[in-house]
Parts: structure tokens; sequence; C-alpha cells
């Protein structure tokens, strides 16, 4: 009976985790469509600068894709980049880093969807934008 629930357990959560794949890839997909041929150009001429072997982490052009104010404080965005330092099934493809800041940064800096930004890209960590 135990190993009938642990069973249950783990195809429940290959099951959630599979869900959110495929989200995350609905999401790019729409964010990539709305690209024009101009931004993709300019997307995939990344411009990677001061990569960190160590902590693998660098700096590179981005898309501001998706603006969300969330409340009077706070902004949610997503930032498509283009995938040249991570070797696995994402190189050489677009991609988005959900970045969260302050909307008194976002309104200083006169940030709007579709700008192109220089951001910071930490795999494990997160990105933020420069």
């Amino acid at each position: 009976m135990e190993f009938l629930i642990a069973t249950l357990v783990v195809v429940i959560i290959i099951i959630i985790m599979m869900q959110l794949a495929k989200k995350d890839s609905e999401i790019l997909n729409e964010l990539v469509s709305n690209l024009t041929e101009e931004q993709k150009r300019k997307l995939e001429d990344n411009q990677v600068e001061d990569f960190n072997e160590k902590n693998f982490t660098w700096n590179q052009i981005g898309m501001i894709a998706k603006v969300n104010i969330k409340g009077e404080n706070k902004v949610s965005l997503k930032v498509l980049w283009y995938n040249t330092i991570i070797q696995n099934n994402t190189l050489s493809k677009y991609q988005y880093a959900d970045i969260n800041m302050k909307k008194s940064d976002f309104d200083a800096k006169g940030l709007k969807n579709g700008d192109f930004v220089r951001m910071f890209i930490d795999p494990k960590n997160g990105g933020k934008i420069l």
C-alpha cells in the first residue's frame, strides 16, 4: 500500500511539472510570436559581456516583452533574451526571465514594453535589469 501511495505522489508531481513546463512554453511562444524580424535580429546579437565562469553569470541584451504593474510599488516583467551561453536544449533559442523591480526604479529609468535593456543573468537566482 505504501508503494502505491508513493508511486501516486511521484506521478502527481510529474504531471504538475509537465503542466508548468507546458505553460512556460506557451508563454515563451506567445512572446516570441509578437517579435518583429528587427527585434529578433537585435536579440540574437545579444552582446554577452562579463561572463563569470565560476559563478556562471553574465550580462547581455534583453527586451522587455511584457509589463505587469503589481500595486503601487512593484512591477513584474517578462524580459526576452537569446541564449548563447547555457549548453542545453535552449542553446540558440529565445528565453525569458521573470524580473521584479520597484515601480519607482522602473519609472526612473523610463522603461516600457518593447525597450531593449542590458540585463544581468544568473540562471540560479534570476536576472535583473542593469
